[in-house]
């Protein structure tokens, strides 16, 4: 028996192809909208990595404790504090070197001038940063690092890049002071990228503690890495359609706008000394963004432009620059100032 199923024209079949094409299209625009509002809100969670595991099992010559606390908000945190050793190692020799040839002598070992809170970036973790500490332990700073939110084992879903953060921030280096029976002053803070705008947020709140900060690899709005990222992948004009919908459905998850995301707006009053560290070469967040951070910063107040040479937004600590005996120097500085 024949066939006889009825052929679509073909002005039919063109039109059912065009609106399955269409609706393929529209449902891929929507899939990249949701997935750049997940990737800012709330990035992969990350296990610990395998170069941490030697600190946490207490088998690396590290010059410090670690002690673990939650704070009332529920932010898991690491508490480094510098103890006194027979032998320095690798990492803390070289800033102590690099810090005396600039005249500048370290403490005895176990030595503590001051306190360090230390903000990692979007997709990071607080164990992330325990070789940074062990610098800076090496010379007198004790090390507070949280997990912020989404991130790590912290139980809050979603990040918003301070503005929820900053009085986390402020709460909890209060309690860990109380907790470990540590004076609060003088102190300092350090954000990476996301950590820098936490950082931002948290010293701009009145009564915040801290008096000094240094921003490394961060951004003046979070909206203007948005759309460099967006344009760079789609182009100017999609990624400016991807940007507007993205602002959206992160509100949606987070009850705050990326729009709204302002660091250069947070710093623009301060009264404390701050540095701004970017990589020239930084693939991620453009240089130009964290120097328009900077030009926000008063001129009224100490602050300091650092340029690190060759550096991608990745590698930025690992360099051949002295960028820890940098910070380090300006820290030690500004102890005490506020």
């Amino acid at each position: 028996m024949k066939d006889r199923s009825p052929v679509l024209p073909l002005k039919h079949r063109l039109v059912r192809l065009g609106i399955w094409l269409l609706l393929a299209t529209v449902a891929l625009y929507a899939a990249i909208v949701w997935w750049c509002a997940k990737q800012i809100a709330e990035p992969p969670r990350r296990e610990i990595q395998l170069n941490a595991q030697p600190y946490l099992g207490g088998t690396a010559e590290t010059g410090f404790t670690i002690d673990s606390f939650t704070s009332s908000d529920g932010m898991p945190c690491l508490v480094c504090t510098p103890e006194a050793t027979k032998t320095v190692s690798k990492r803390a020799g070289i800033i102590r070197d690099q810090l005396a040839e600039r005249g500048i002598k370290s403490v005895e070992s176990g030595g503590i001038l001051g306190t360090l809170v230390i903000l990692h970036g979007r997709g990071g973790i607080k164990e992330d940063y325990l070789a940074v500490a062990e610098r800076f332990c090496a010379v007198g700073f004790r090390c507070v690092i949280p997990d912020l939110p989404g991130h790590g084992s912290n139980p809050t879903k979603y990040a918003t890049y301070g503005v929820k953060e900053g009085r986390m921030i402020n709460s909890c280096f209060s309690e860990a002071s109380e907790k470990y029976s540590f004076p609060t002053q003088p102190c300092a803070v350090l954000g990476q990228s996301m950590g820098g705008s936490v950082a931002a947020h948290a010293v701009a709140i009145e009564g915040s503690p801290f008096r000094s900060m240094v921003i490394i690899s961060s951004f003046d709005r979070l909206e203007t890495v948005l759309r460099s990222q967006t344009g760079g992948l789609l182009g100017s004009t999609l990624g400016h359609l991807v940007s507007e919908p993205t602002d959206r459905v992160f509100a949606w998850k987070t009850g705050v706008k990326i729009s709204d995301i302002s660091p250069a707006e947070k710093v623009s009053g301060l009264r404390i000394p701050v540095m701004v560290v970017h990589g020239d070469d930084d693939d991620m967040v453009p240089t130009s963004a964290g120097r328009a951070l900077y030009e926000s910063l008063p001129d009224t107040i100490d602050k300091q432009w650092v340029a690190v040479p060759g550096a991608t937004h990745n590698n930025v600590l690992v360099t051949d620059f002295p960028l820890y005996a940098t910070m380090a120097e300006w820290f030690l500085k500004h102890l005490g100032d506020g």
